[in-house]
């Protein structure tokens, strides 16, 4: 497992199991240690730490189908990023429930909009000069230019983006 589940799955999170860093041992909500911990590399070239679950262990217990994504599951097994990495890993998941963090995201999410505009409605992914001083006039002339069709939207009421209806909402009846 290399990250959340996602939302509405009752699935069990890696971030449920406790970690003994020293002796490389997870044990399980349910209190069960792993019996195998070893490091190794992972496909990617990134250093991880594998960590396996006994199947008689994971076989006897009822939350079985919420720890493993797999058809046929018999035991748990887990890949850990080195404890720098997961700590910082945990501490950055932390820092992104926070209030602060989102509203500093939004403006990203803003930022990240008006680069999507300049680059699709005025071609700004590719200069037509050559020449710091000519490419930064394109450059300055291209955001004036998304102001313009910002303020052109605002003014006629033209909506943002045309967001995608999907089969099923397009076949209910208006309200």
């Amino acid at each position: 497992m290399t990250g959340r589940w996602p939302a509405g799955t009752q699935k069990t999170c890696q971030d449920a199991f406790t970690i003994a860093w020293d002796n490389q041992h997870v044990t399980c909500p349910n209190g069960v240690v792993s019996t195998q911990g070893a490091q190794r590399t992972s496909e990617e070239g990134l250093a991880t730490i594998r960590v396996r679950f006994s199947p008689a262990d994971c076989g006897a217990c009822p939350q079985l189908r919420e720890c493993v994504n797999s058809a046929k599951p018999r035991r748990r097994e887990t890949n850990l990023r080195p404890r720098d990495e997961y700590e910082a890993l945990q501490q950055a998941r932390k820092l992104q429930a926070t209030d602060g963090w989102k509203d500093r995201y939004k403006i990203r999410a803003g930022v990240e909009g008006t680069i999507s505009q300049a680059v699709n409605a005025c071609g700004l992914r590719r200069t037509r000069y050559r020449g710091l001083a000519k490419t930064s006039l394109q450059h300055q002339l291209t955001g004036a230019a998304v102001n313009l069709i910002r303020i052109n939207a605002w003014l006629t009421g033209t909506p943002r983006a045309r967001t995608r209806t999907s089969p099923l909402t397009a076949l209910r009846p208006a309200a």
